[in-house]
């Protein structure tokens, strides 16, 4: 074996000519090679053998002299670090330009992904965390599904459970539940503590509420309400549909002194299809200056205790066809 050692340009130069090893030996395995200068290696293969490894660069370049758009396809389109798991496919932790993602409104191509072996049996990456950077965390997951599959009873993490059923809230507000937890809360909350109004707006709200006597201690009740008025009313022995009360068979105007208007429209009338009665009238009515006014009390001359009051004040009863015709004969 050829060994030469001569200068060139100022520069030392130790030459193997026939492709030989050139051994830098201490003599012991604890001994130390120092090298003041910078460190160049033009082979193609590079092995450290040591067990420890001390590496002051805060930054290490992989795939360095890449002269194309992103990795070249001779590299597969990858580049990153690999872990030789003996019998087992190694760990790759790599950079892949393949992968194509859109995502708040931006779209890119390459990330970092974990495989196993040299194809895409990719391997998960346990971390206690990730941290955003920005007001929004995106996740692309094309048409599959954020999962906690392999968490034993997840749900019982975000609300309070006891033998399998859920009895309270959430642990803790800022879990992110699974769907047994939603579909357990939403069975919870219709059971419990269901809602008891539903509304829309702020200060003209229109809503629907219900009120319990075991809850309230007053009467229960139903209400509909229409900008913050109650236009329904639905109790136990009555229904209040805006001015109007209806109890039973009975219709009345929910203020006692208000008056029951029946309004044909148009040329429509007021018609009454079977008997029409009129109970007798407590006290005297008061005339209306645009109105008549019938009323029933005690009996008189006329023979049919119907009264009317006229929009004059004109007070009489109506009299019978028999008195009619016996006044007629007498006068």
């Amino acid at each position: 074996m050829s060994k030469v050692l001569k200068v060139e340009n100022g520069n030392y130069r130790v030459a193997v000519q026939d492709g030989g090893t050139i051994t830098l030996d201490t003599g012991v395995e604890t001994g130390t090679t120092v090298i003041t200068g910078d460190l160049e290696v033009k082979g193609t293969t590079t092995t450290v053998e040591s067990v420890n490894t001390t590496i002051a660069d805060n930054i290490l370049t992989l795939n360095e002299g890449e002269l194309g758009a992103g990795i070249s396809a001779s590299n597969g389109y990858q580049a990153g670090i690999e872990i030789d798991r003996g019998s087992l496919g190694v760990g790759r932790w790599i950079w892949d330009d393949q992968i194509n993602w859109t995502m708040g409104g931006d779209s890119g191509s390459g990330a970092w992904t974990s495989i196993e072996g040299t194809g895409t049996d990719f391997r998960p990456i346990k971390i206690p965390g990730v941290v955003g950077t920005g007001t929004n965390f995106f996740f692309d997951i094309g048409s599959g599904v954020l999962s906690v599959t392999g968490t034993s009873d997840y749900e019982e993490q975000i609300f309070g459970y006891t033998g399998g059923v859920i009895t309270s809230g959430a642990i803790d507000d800022d879990n992110i539940p699974n769907t047994k937890a939603v579909v357990d809360y939403v069975a919870f909350s219709l059971a419990s503590v269901f809602q008891d109004r539903i509304e829309e707006g702020t200060t003209t709200k229109t809503f629907v509420e219900t009120k319990d006597f075991e809850v309230t201690g007053s009467d229960s009740v139903v209400e509909i309400g229409v900008d913050n008025v109650v236009r329904v009313s639905v109790k136990a022995d009555t229904i209040e549909l805006g001015d109007l009360q209806f109890d039973g068979t009975t219709i009345r105007p929910t203020d006692s002194n208000n008056n029951l208007f029946l309004e044909g429209t148009g040329a429509g009338e007021i018609v009454a299809r079977d008997l029409f009665s009129i109970e007798n009238t407590t006290g005297t009515p008061t005339f209306a200056t645009n109105r008549l006014k019938l009323y029933v009390t005690t009996e008189d001359t006329g023979g049919t205790g119907l009264f009317f009051v006229n929009s004059t004040n004109t007070r009489d009863e109506i009299i019978s066809n028999n008195r009619s015709l016996l006044y007629s004969m007498l006068f």
